[in-house]
């Protein structure tokens, strides 16, 4: 698996350059959309802006008409300039609201709005008749002009040509609807008055020129609807009365009195400007229209390009995915092939070959992909026809070896029983000590040699050929194994506790601990003892047989230990430790676990736990290797 995940790495790395790329492409032109997007949104939020800025223009622009006329004697405007103050302070507070939002272009529009800051002291002076009437005219004019130069700063700036000649349409229509205004709040002043005064006619003069010039100025950018809509207003029957009033006002200017009544001169100049903005407010409109379509078209281009973007991402990581798939599955069935073979296949075919049955050959590897892992497939094949040949011939020869010890041991072992049976007949007859002395040192020489008989057959897994039906006392199986080693007067019992052992494995018991004695006293200095000690636990039986030799270090009672718990087989050990595999083979039949540590002084102690099940309750004598218990 650490392979699989090699490779799926390496893909990644490979796939990561391009992928990044393209990532970094679609968030750089998604980004470009989201600034165009929101360049739009603030492009409508300043033409919002313009026309607040415009209402609150037209309104002052007739509180200024209103005012004209209430300084120039006309005291029918006192009641028409409470509620038109009013209207202009609501239209005030609507551009506050807007201001708010901070727009573009914001900052100046409430600078421009600085120069209102006297209104409440002028309308305070024009209500006491203090204020002049050139005072109140310069005073509006002034900030109309502000706030429309402020409004429609940097116009150019949107980006968007339709959008800009929209803007430039409001603002002529704004400059020619101020041109018109004031004309109508200086020509009402005078009327109110009766007759121009001293510099009052030349300037009445240049607004109408400045009117002339601004509506002249409309259709070079203004909408076919626009301009329809201005040549209508200025074919109204009120355009045709303000300019017939114009004309009488300038033909009598050197008169005494005017011919023309001031508020006559209001309604008609009213109605014109009133039609005047009306045109502006379509063109306002025209502007906003213009905006929100720049942000929808903005909205449309970033969602498709966005959309574009995560596509393509979605793409290069599934084409990723996809390729790393292709190789990585056939990868994972090669692997999972090759597991197959080491858990199932070559067990299968050792434990047939065992069996003496012929070993199915394994099948073909089913990796489909590209060519070289087909050859890869192929290759498995072969290796896997290889392994599972040489395991077969491996298990065949290991078994026919085991065949081979086991049929020498048996015979061993029948050599060894009619020697023994040969030596106790002698020992039955002989009557001289010396002879009878001798006699019984073959005796103990022929019962090691059956040991080692009955050894071999337990390492090639023959059961013991002796059994005893009844139960036998633990301590004579103890004395037993004692008569299976050669120096067996240097072992010394310690303590034997009362017990009894089944029967049938009497044989493997004593054979066990025969084993493990013998290699304590072969550990042990010449004119040192051999402890042996059994102990009755709640869970079996508890022998210990301790040496005081030099002991072993760490790793030698590591390789002990497996050897002792049959983690290791004899065939690939060395020969010097053969009675632990002896001793690992005995205690896996008997459900026992033997286990070396160091002493606690110095040397070995071997414990070997026997099973409860072992163990009876039913003492009972029977003979044990030649004695009666």
């Amino acid at each position: 698996m650490r392979t699989l995940r090699s490779i799926r790495h390496r893909l990644a790395l490979l796939l990561a350059l391009p992928t990044g790329a393209l990532v970094v492409l679609g968030a750089v032109g998604t980004a470009g959309q989201a600034g165009r997007y929101s360049d739009a949104g603030r492009t409508g939020d300043r033409v919002a802006l313009v026309a607040a800025t415009g209402e609150f223009v037209h309104q002052l622009q007739r509180e200024r008409g209103l005012t004209a006329g209430l300084l120039g004697g006309e005291e029918s405007f006192r009641t028409q300039l409470s509620p038109q103050r009013e209207a202009a302070d609501r239209a005030r507070r609507a551009l506050d609201q807007r201001l708010a939002a901070d727009p573009p272009g914001a900052d100046r529009v409430r600078t421009a709005l600085g120069g209102l800051s006297t209104l409440a002291r002028l309308r305070g002076r024009t209500d006491t008749g203090a204020a002049t009437r050139a005072e109140a005219l310069e005073f509006f004019t002034g900030a109309v002009t502000a706030l429309n130069a402020a409004a429609f700063a940097d116009r150019d700036g949107t980006g968007d040509r339709r959008l800009a000649d929209a803007l430039g349409t409001l603002q002529s229509l704004s400059e020619a609807t101020e041109a018109a205004a004031l004309e109508r709040g200086t020509l009402n002043g005078v009327l109110a008055a009766g007759a121009f005064r001293s510099s009052e006619y030349p300037a009445f003069v240049r607004i109408t020129a400045v009117k002339s010039a601004a509506l002249a100025d409309v259709p070079r950018t203004a909408l076919p609807a626009r301009a329809a809509a201005l040549d209508a207003v200025l074919r109204s029957p009120a355009a045709v009365t303000v300019a017939g009033m114009e004309q009488q006002a300038l033909d009598g200017f050197a008169g005494t009195r005017l011919p023309v009544r001031a508020d006559a001169w209001w309604q008609a100049a009213t109605e014109l400007v009133d039609g005047l903005y009306s045109v502006q407010s379509q063109a306002a409109e025209d502007s906003r229209t213009r905006a929100a379509e720049l942000r929808s078209d903005a909205l449309r281009t970033l969602l498709i390009d966005a959309g574009l973007a995560l596509a393509a991402v979605a793409g290069a990581v599934l084409l990723g995915l996809l390729a790393t798939r292709s190789i990585t599955r056939p990868v994972a069935a090669l692997a999972a092939e090759a597991e197959e073979l080491a858990d199932k296949v070559l067990p299968e075919a050792v434990e047939r070959a065992q069996a003496g049955r012929e070993a199915a050959s394994p099948g073909s590897s089913a990796a489909a992909g590209t060519a070289e892992l087909e050859v890869l497939g192929a290759a498995l094949d072969q290796v896997a026809g290889t392994a599972v040949r040489l395991a077969v011939e491996q298990s065949v020869l290991r078994r026919n070896t085991a065949e081979s010890l086991a049929g020498l041991g048996r015979r061993n072992q029948a050599l060894v029983t009619r020697q023994l049976g040969l030596l106790s007949a002698l020992e039955r007859g002989e009557h001289d000590p010396a002879a009878l002395a001798n006699l019984f040192e073959l005796d103990h020489l022929a019962t090691r040699m059956r040991r080692n008989a009955e050894s071999l057959l337990v390492l090639v897994g023959e059961a013991s050929p002796r059994s005893w039906p009844q139960p036998v006392a633990l301590g004579d199986v103890v004395r037993s194994a004692l008569g299976e080693v050669e120096d067996y007067r240097r072992v010394v019992l310690r303590q034997v506790d009362e017990a009894m052992v089944d029967g049938g494995a009497v044989a493997e018991v004593a054979h066990l601990l025969a084993e493990l004695i013998e290699n304590a006293l072969a550990a042990s200095p010449p004119d040192t003892d051999v402890e042996v000690f059994a102990r009755v636990g709640v869970d079996g039986f508890l022998i210990a047989v301790m040496d005081h030799g030099p002991g072993l270090d760490d790793a030698q009672l590591d390789r002990a230990n497996a050897r002792l718990a049959g983690r290791e087989s004899f065939l690939l050990g060395g020969g010097g430790r053969l009675g632990h595999y002896v001793v690992g083979r005995l205690a896996e039949r008997l459900g026992a676990v033997v286990r070396l540590a160091p002493a606690p002084v110095h040397g070995v102690t071997a414990s070997v736990a026997l099973p409860s099940e072992l163990l009876v309750h039913a003492p009972r004598q029977v003979p044990v290797g030649g004695v009666t218990v």
